[in-house]
């Protein structure tokens, strides 16, 4: 472990610096372009200032609990420019914290700026971007308890990215489309390892016809590259033959060459692979793909559903995929998170490659007054092998969001959360956490607000598992909140 996290040599130590100083160029020039459109830009920026007890600040078991009051500023800014040619956004906030009776500060930033150029009559699109997030140090330490827990279990995680995609008709009925990502990662802590990944897809069908036979030639390929740990690579080519039943739906069967996910090291397209399924696009109100086969890990399922309605949508997603901790996170952003933690078994830096196997469903409802918002996931982390080889045990991780708001009046603003994950690390890191909360918002002035908020974290071992996950934390904030 300690070979596959911990970098020490000279060159190791000249390529980050290299890495950091490419990073912090590319961001700088995205907030430079952003500034320069900004006058013809929508710019929201604001602060929010206030106070929380928390009686529960290391997260400890009881009876060990120290309470503290924590003063908080935390100011914001938002930038969104769209044009025919050209986007650029920038989403950034900073969070201070002075915790009164241990006379300690903390504070961290986090943030997303993007630029994106749309050439060649819109059929090219290149966007580029970073990223500042946290992630959990330890997946087996205490998960902070709405950011305030003081040397709390986080790691700041940097991010570079570029995207070029390409969907260009050829001729009547036939498309041309290939998309490449490549995004590079690093931790603030020089104790956990960086990554490079990338996604590369392309693709010729002929869609776009509507009716008759269909066919598709397809290339997908991911790899993963690591500071110090061999990477890992997978690929799949493959032909798809159908025919249109209406000029909505149509039935499709494919097959071809993929890599076996069980050699680490030889992304060769070994084995074959199958599938059959329907797909059905009805516009904006209901679009699906079902499919089902035979891959190199075994039978395969796979499945896509988004039903919008009058008052909200509804989304379904199913999904087997060979991959990496960084590919996992290369496409999917927030699909599911609590106080913007979206994964709680994985180990920052870790080189594991394992099946992901993860079912997803979204509910968005939007009435005059109130709104509600649900999701629910469930993945199970199977075959996890080392870089070397070496065969891990099974992980999983499962649980659902509730969030709702009510509207009571023109000013007042009443709001509703909950929370439950369950995750099994390994056999003795098994633990449930739970949240649950509720606010109010009372809308002072056009431009100021003020919220009380309280919040209940509790997290409990499982089992005969014995680790740090047994407290309990409640917190209550009093936040004021100024736009321009």
């Amino acid at each position: 472990m300690a070979v596959d996290m911990v970098a020490t040599d000279s060159m190791t130590k000249n390529r980050r610096t290299l890495a950091s100083t490419l990073r912090d160029g590319i961001f700088s020039s995205i907030l430079c372009s952003i500034s320069i459109v900004t006058s013809a830009a929508e710019v929201e920026m604001g602060v929010t200032a206030g106070a929380s007890y928390t009686d529960n600040t290391f997260l400890t078991i009881s009876p060990n609990e120290i309470d503290d009051i924590v003063w908080r500023v935390s100011p914001y800014l938002t930038v969104s420019h769209i044009t025919p040619n050209f986007d650029a956004n920038l989403n950034y906030r900073l969070y201070w914290f002075r915790f009164a009776d241990l006379k300690r500060t903390t504070n961290y930033h986090t943030g997303v700026g993007s630029l994106t150029g749309k050439f060649w009559q819109n059929a090219l699109n290149l966007e580029v971007g970073a990223r500042r997030s946290q992630v959990l140090s330890n997946p087996t330490q205490a998960i902070p308890a709405g950011r305030l827990q003081l040397g709390s279990n986080l790691a700041d995680r940097n991010e570079i990215y570029a995207n070029p995609r390409l969907n260009k008709p050829l001729g009547r009925s036939t498309s041309l489309i290939a998309d490449y990502r490549i995004t590079e990662r690093s931790y603030a802590d020089s104790l956990i390892q960086e990554d490079t990944n990338h996604l590369g897809i392309l693709e010729l069908n002929n869609y776009r016809a509507g009716q008759g036979l269909t066919w598709a030639l397809r290339y997908n390929w991911r790899r993963s590259e690591f500071e110090i740990s061999a990477p890992w690579e997978y690929q799949t080519v493959g032909a798809e033959l159908g025919f249109w039943t209406n000029a909505k739906t149509r039935l499709f069967a494919s097959g071809g060459k993929e890599s076996d996910i069980l050699q680490p090291f030889d992304p060769a397209l070994e084995d074959t692979f199958w599938e059959v399924g329907v797909a059905h696009n009805a516009g904006e109100n209901l679009n699906f793909e079902l499919a089902a086969g035979e891959r190199t890990f075994g039978t395969s399922w796979r499945g896509n559903i988004a039903y919008t309605f009058r008052r909200g949508n509804t989304t379904f997603t199913y999904t087997e995929t060979p991959t990496t901790p960084g590919l996992g996170l290369a496409r999917n952003r927030s699909i599911f998170d609590i106080d913007g933690i979206t994964d709680f078994v994985n180990q920052p830096g870790s080189a594991q490659r394992f099946l992901s196997s993860r079912l997803q469903w979204g509910l968005n409802l939007n009435f005059r007054r109130t709104g509600l918002a649900l999701t629910v996931f469930d993945e199970d982390r199977s075959d996890r092998i080392t870089p070397t080889g070496l065969p891990l045990d099974d992980q999983s991780q499962r649980g659902a969001k509730l969030n709702f708001t009510w509207r009571a009046g023109a000013r007042t603003t009443f709001g509703a959360n909950g929370s439950i994950v369950r995750r099994e690390i390994d056999s003795a890191n098994k633990s449930e956490l739970s949240t649950a909360g509720f606010s109010v918002e009372y809308q002072l002035g056009a431009r100021s607000s003020v919220a009380l908020a309280y919040s209940y974290n509790e997290a409990e071992p499982l089992g005969l598992a014995v680790n740090n996950q047994n407290y309990v934390a409640n917190v209550v904030s009093l936040l004021f909140t100024v736009t321009n």
